[in-house]
């Protein structure tokens, strides 16, 4: 039993004065009274600051701060008092707290009491740091530069190997093995017929004949790269070791590649490419095409199934009730075998096959040597969700180990393509002149004489891809090469004209991409040498970029009307050449700022001349002769548009008198600087010879006596032995010899 505190106060009888009211009257008069003497003594104070203290008043504080201390007295003593008044009550404590005392006085001080009842896991929050802009602008450069250098490092992993196919050993390898049957319809005659029937016998005998173990080179994403090494601990290791994954073969030089044939297994890739080597010894015109999966320059976003994998919710207690007694383990799938899966007709496209041409049809045709189809290109390419096989460079390499890009046979979806090779220029990178990458480094590798089979080739292939089927989503319209919707045109492209309507989807119609057009500005069209037609409206209503501070206040006071900063857009059938105001008696048309735009030549006005000389508008000015800047360009610098100019614009008829001047001012400033830096040289010499007239006189002042002359030491050291101490140069003095 434990007694505690009540909270409530205690009741007084009905004749009984209240003693909490008693009480606190008194503090209060006590508390009174000695503020009004310390008030009292401050006033004396105050008043009497320059006299001296008498003994009354050394009493009365005294006596003052005897009343203060009796006042705390008597304050602790009501305190005391209430706490006595007090009622108190036992209450019944639980059977664990009632033990606590003996249980102490049992167990040694060490001992504690563990209760096991409830575990609390608390995670502590990860701290997550902003990533800067330069951090991210690296890291996408990274990227890319990785992509460009696997795409590089895959078009000479493949030339190799088709070398290695045209090889004259494996020619004769191939030819020990190879079936006479086979060997007989391929050589019977030309025709298109017979090639294939010959190309079937022999796909189906391969089929038969090597085995395959793997999928061969297959995309990986960017993130399972950075730590995935086959086992080893760094990529260097794994190089080291000369070994390849589950989807290649390494294979290290000529001989590795021969003995294939005798082991008769091999990966998807490795298949494709020892079956061209077949195909060409068998007399056929073959290229050995390859769908190279490079590094993605992109990273997927994230999913919220991945998040929920990575942080799965933390069990908050230990007692779980209705936790399995046996561990969830998910069914196994019956184990099949690659040699069989990959073979189907319904399997998923390989990365390497064959083309073979037929010069009765004049074409190329697709033989699939893992899935057994003959000219079937669309079977080639991946489904779209498959996240292992993408399409975005396809190089076919010739029986001359020459490159040519095949690409558009292959794929319904050029642009998808287009965007997995490279990233998108922007506006101004492409109104710079700048090309992707992807296009610079085709031109250098494809780079060869076209032929008339190649012509023909490139007819065939922009044929299909004219013959795409329309696209059935939405989505599919986005920068289709065909098909355009209006809600998919960017910012500066109309559709004009909004006919013919090809269909539609939805309730939106479709257009022709070629109704696609690009809008531009009055101030870019200027810059082209382009003016507006008169009577021209806009055809489109833009927000403006901001890039000045002059804009950046049209802006904030578009903002505070009510309504965004907007700029008009004109096609280019609704612009002219401009045509420049001509000279008139004399004078220059020129702007408000005293210049004359000169963008393009064209822009030059009618009786003017150009002369393109730096710092010739100060001689012209002198010469009283009438000149405007030439501004050519404008660059932005501190937010502000700076004009480029390049010379000066001035009246045709004193263009020569302007350039003569020019000359004589040239030829005087030449003879200025001769002058100027015979001066300088003349200059340096005096001083030169001064100094050492001063060092001699010196010498002479202040050398000891007995100093021998140097030049005497050198003349008399001339006719015998040479001095070997001095290395051919005379010493400064005597002592330093010694």
């Amino acid at each position: 039993m434990v007694a505690t505190r009540r909270t409530r106060k205690r009741k007084n009888s009905p004749g009984e004065p209240s003693t909490q009211s008693s009480s606190s009257s008194t503090q209060a008069s006590k508390k009174m009274k000695v503020e009004q003497q310390k008030g009292q003594q401050s006033k004396g104070k105050g008043k009497d600051r320059e006299d001296d203290m008498t003994e009354e008043d050394l009493v009365n504080i005294q006596a003052a701060n005897d009343e203060q201390e009796d006042e705390e007295d008597d304050i602790e003593e009501d305190d005391e008092e209430e706490d006595d008044a007090i009622d108190w009550e036992n209450i019944q404590l639980p059977l664990r707290f009632e033990n606590q005392d003996s249980i102490k006085e049992d167990i040694d001080a060490d001992t504690l009491t563990v209760y096991n009842d409830v575990e609390i896991v608390m995670k502590t929050p990860r701290v997550v740091l902003k990533e800067s802009n330069w951090e991210k602008a690296y890291q996408r450069n990274l990227r890319q530069w990785m992509h460009h250098s696997h795409v590089v490092l895959l078009i000479a992993h493949y030339k190799l190997r088709n070398e290695w196919c045209l090889n004259a050993n494996m020619k004769n390898v191939c030819l020990s093995v190879i079936p006479d049957n086979c060997m007989r319809l391929l050589a019977k005659d030309s025709s298109e017929s017979a090639l294939k029937t010959g190309i079937k016998w022999l796909v189906k005998w391969w089929q038969e004949f090597f085995v395959l173990t793997g999928p061969g080179l297959l995309t990986k994403p960017y993130l399972e790269v950075e730590n995935h090494y086959n086992g080893f601990k760094t990529l260097k290791e794994w190089i080291d070791s000369h070994q390849s994954d589950q989807n290649g073969d390494y294979i290290e030089d000529l001989e590795a590649f021969m003995q294939l044939l005798v082991s008769k297994a091999g990966t998807r890739d490795t298949s494709a490419e020892v079956f061209a080597a077949i195909l060409r010894a068998c007399g056929c015109d073959v290229r050995l095409v390859a769908s190279l999966q490079p590094l993605p320059y992109k990273i997927p976003p994230s999913t919220t199934s991945k998040t929920a994998a990575e942080d799965p919710p933390q069990e908050t207690t230990e007692d779980s009730s209705n936790k399995p007694i046996f561990k969830y383990r998910a069914p196994t799938k019956a184990y099949v075998d690659p040699n069989v899966q990959l073979k189907e007709a319904k399997a998923k496209p390989p990365t390497v096959w064959c083309e073979v041409y037929c010069t009765d049809s004049k074409r190329w045709m697709t033989i699939d040597p893992i899935r057994g189809h003959i000219d079937k290109p669309t079977l080639m390419e991946p489904a779209t969700l498959n996240r292992t096989n993408h399409i975005s460079f396809v190089l076919a390499f010739d029986n001359q180990n020459k490159v040519t890009d095949v690409t558009r046979r292959y794929t319904s979806n050029i642009d998808k393509a287009m965007r997995l090779r490279d990233r998108p220029l922007t506006r101004r990178e492409k109104e710079g002149g700048m090309k992707p990458w992807s296009e610079t480094m085709l031109a250098r590798v494809c780079h060869k004489k076209i032929t008339e089979r190649d012509r023909l080739e490139y007819e065939e292939m922009e044929k299909q891809q004219s013959r795409q089927v329309m696209p059935s989503a939405i989505g599919a319209f986005k920068n289709h090469p065909l098909y355009a919707l209006e809600r998919h045109l960017l910012k500066y492209e109309v559709l004009h004209p909004k006919e013919p309507v090809l269909g539609s989807i939805r309730g939106e119609k479709i257009y022709p991409r070629s109704n696609v057009k690009t809008v531009n500005t009055a101030v870019n069209f200027r810059k082209q040498g382009k003016q507006i037609k008169t009577g021209e409206q806009p055809i489109k209503m833009v927000n403006a970029n901001v890039f000045t501070i002059e804009k950046k206040r049209l802006q904030e006071q578009a903002k505070q009307d009510g309504y965004p900063l907007s700029v008009a857009c004109y096609g280019e059938w609704q612009t002219e050449p401009y045509i420049p105001p001509p000279v008139i008696n004399g004078k220059l048309p020129k702007n408000e700022y005293g210049s004359i735009d000169l963008f393009t030549p064209n822009m030059l006005p009618q009786g003017a001349a150009h002369i393109p000389i730096k710092g010739i508008g100060k001689l012209a000015r002198k010469l009283g002769i009438d000149y405007a800047d030439a501004v050519v360009d404008f660059d932005f610098v501190k937010m502000r548009a700076v004009p480029v100019t390049d010379g000066i614009i001035v009246i045709e008829q004193e263009k020569w008198l302007l350039l003569e001047a020019w000359d004589e001012h040239e030829q005087a400033e030449a003879i200025k600087a001769i002058a100027k830096q015979e001066k300088d040289v003349y200059i340096r010499w005096r001083k030169l010879i001064k100094s050492l007239l001063i060092k001699a006189r010196v010498d002479r002042a202040y050398e000891p006596q007995n100093n021998v002359d140097k030049w005497e030491n050198f003349n008399s050291n001339k006719g015998g032995e040479a001095d070997v101490r001095g290395g051919g140069f005379l010493p400064e003095s005597d002592q330093e010899d010694n």
